[in-house]
């Protein structure tokens, strides 16, 4: 749960200081990428997310396409509210204890590589997938994180 300390003004959400010690946003950077891979044109998809927190802005911009069509692309300011309420879900399912995986190296053809990439202050994580191996029982953690952030909206 997230809460304000009125006598330092930090910000904690799990134990992270979301928030330095003047009262700025410590810098935070999310990525999400995933896409279809190769599949008939009216199948394929792409989804990109970028949560960035900077000093005094927090600003998430989204970008998806289907079919080839590019059916959104925006980047808009986040409320401190709703920042600090998608912090603590991601923190609650472990995000920060997750490895910082390297890029894969096996090229397949027809097959995308998908990631999440995730930093605050010294904490790194990142992880590689593709689409099939989301529908592993052992995915559940890796699923959850993806699915808050899909459903971040500013």
């Amino acid at each position: 749960m997230a809460v304000a300390n009125s006598k330092t003004k930090k910000v904690k959400t799990q134990g992270w200081n979301l928030k330095n010690q003047k009262g700025n946003w410590k810098p935070m950077d999310l990525v999400w990428e995933e896409s279809s891979g190769a599949v008939a044109p009216e199948f394929r998809y792409g989804k990109q997310y970028h949560l960035v927190a900077g000093q005094n802005k927090i600003l998430l911009t989204r970008k998806v396409f289907r079919a080839n069509n590019q059916i959104l692309n925006e980047t808009k300011e986040v409320s401190s509210k709703l920042y600090e309420s998608w912090m603590q879900k991601l923190f609650q399912t472990g995000i920060t204890t997750l490895t910082f995986e390297s890029p894969p190296t096996e090229i397949i053809t027809g097959v995308s590589y998908n990631y999440v990439s995730f930093q605050l202050g010294s904490a790194k994580s990142r992880f590689y997938y593709r689409l099939e191996e989301r529908k592993e029982p052992s995915w559940k953690q890796k699923n959850t994180i993806i699915h808050i952030i899909e459903r971040m909206k500013p």
